[in-house]
């Protein structure tokens, strides 16, 4: 006895749910280029410098969020600048060291 084919409607059932999967999977190739595209930008000292340059005696919160920057990122780069005496940090707000 041959072996017995496959229904139509189990074929097109596969077929349905492959396309559904191929849909899926565009969707999802599609979210993460867009988080690709979000990634945050990076800052530097030279940012953070010229930001208080402009904004003189600011808070690290602030200053992060006027560059739109992480405030761990900024705090960092201030702490760093402050360590080699390019910052000042009297009473809580950050500026350049003339």
């Amino acid at each position: 006895m041959p072996p017995k084919r496959p229904s139509r409607g189990l074929k097109a059932q596969l077929d349905g749910e492959i396309k559904d999967l191929d849909k899926e999977r565009a969707r999802l190739v599609a979210a993460r280029v867009e988080l690709e595209r979000d990634k945050p930008r990076r800052f530097s000292q030279d940012d953070v410098a010229a930001y208080l340059a402009e904004h003189p005696a600011s808070t690290y919160i602030e200053v992060a969020t006027g560059l739109g920057a992480s405030p761990r990122n900024i705090a960092m780069h201030l702490n760093r600048g402050k360590a080699v005496g390019r910052f000042r940090n009297p009473a809580g707000k950050w500026s350049l060291v003339e």
